[in-house]
């Protein structure tokens, strides 16, 4: 689909584009193989969008008189498993973009949007490509906050000794979620910069700060998604020392009860021999008298750890 916008967007068919107009498109990448010579790109980017490897981020280049670059996109349900890859060419008075993946359409859904509220007034190549690029990263925030929100929640967890048995597994999934958020922001952050270089001279200067702008609220959203990485590393050694403390105390008390014991021991250890010359042996009050002696023992012990607070 090609949308030529003038005083008003008019869906029109790519051989009908005219360059002296502003025109943006969504197509497939079987589209792309039809018109990519009609607008001048090379093959070797065609490739690249047909490339099925896995990219950590995207990235936008320049090629003569058009920029190019694969965007990748993520699902703010699914940050880790569900990742959308788009193609963008950016040429005087167009912007195409290719869907390449996009299993649930959120991508062609955010581009349907963008349509239907685009304010025509004053339009330029520049703004829509600023509102564009600002639409993928315009729920990140919310994101980030839910993100926040768990950790926090995960930290009271802690300090109320309510800890989840899959702790670990919960808190490295949302660092690993942190991390593709952060490599997320961090090719927004290049693809800004580049435009605003505006290396291949597609771009009125006057209008570039709008892709500075772009680029400045990325790196502030990366900023934050570091915090969080932060965050979670403060977090996850806080259950650590909670659970060093909780074995500390617990081999406090084996100590404690292993040392009360020991003269117990010690003192068994010396009736159980059973000597003929023990005068005990014979006493009558012998055996009440050993365990009379074992128990004031165990009571000084007691009172000694209470008093050095090792109980």
């Amino acid at each position: 689909m090609f949308y030529q916008i003038q005083d008003e967007i008019k869906e029109i068919q790519y051989t009908d584009v005219n360059p002296d107009r502003l025109t943006i498109g969504l197509i497939s990448l079987q589209d792309l193989e039809q018109c990519y010579e009609q607008f001048g790109f090379s093959y070797i980017t065609v490739a690249e969008c047909k490339n099925g490897g896995q990219h950590i981020h995207g990235t936008l280049n320049s090629y003569y008189d058009y920029l190019f670059g694969v965007i990748i996109a993520i699902n703010p349900r699914q940050i880790t498993k569900l990742q959308d890859r788009l193609g963008l060419y950016i040429k005087k008075n167009l912007i195409l973009i290719v869907i390449i993946e996009d299993k649930d359409e959120s991508s062609k859904i955010k581009f349907e949007d963008i349509l239907r509220n685009l304010n025509l007034n004053r339009l330029t190549q520049e703004r829509l490509l600023f509102v564009m690029l600002e639409k993928f990263i315009s729920e990140d925030y919310a994101i980030l906050e839910k993100i926040e929100e768990k950790i926090s929640t995960y930290e009271d967890k802690i300090n109320d000794l309510k800890m989840e048995k899959n702790f670990t597994h919960i808190i490295t999934g949302l660092r690993k979620e942190l991390m593709l958020i952060d490599n997320y922001f961090q090719q927004f952050i290049a693809i800004g910069e580049e435009l605003e270089e505006n290396t291949a001279d597609i771009f009125d200067e006057e209008n570039v700060h709008y892709f500075r702008v772009f680029a400045s609220r990325a790196e502030r959203l990366s900023n934050n998604t570091r915090m969080l990485q932060e965050y979670c590393v403060h977090v996850r050694e806080a259950y650590h020392a909670q659970l060093e403390y909780d074995l500390n105390r617990i081999m406090k008390i084996f100590t404690v009860v292993t040392t009360v014991f020991l003269p117990l021991t010690l003192i068994v250890g010396w009736y159980g021999m059973n000597f003929t010359s023990m005068p005990e042996i014979t006493w009558r009050y012998g055996y009440v008298f050993v365990i009379t002696l074992c128990a004031i023992v165990a009571i000084i012990c007691f009172i000694f750890f209470r008093k050095k607070k090792f109980m």
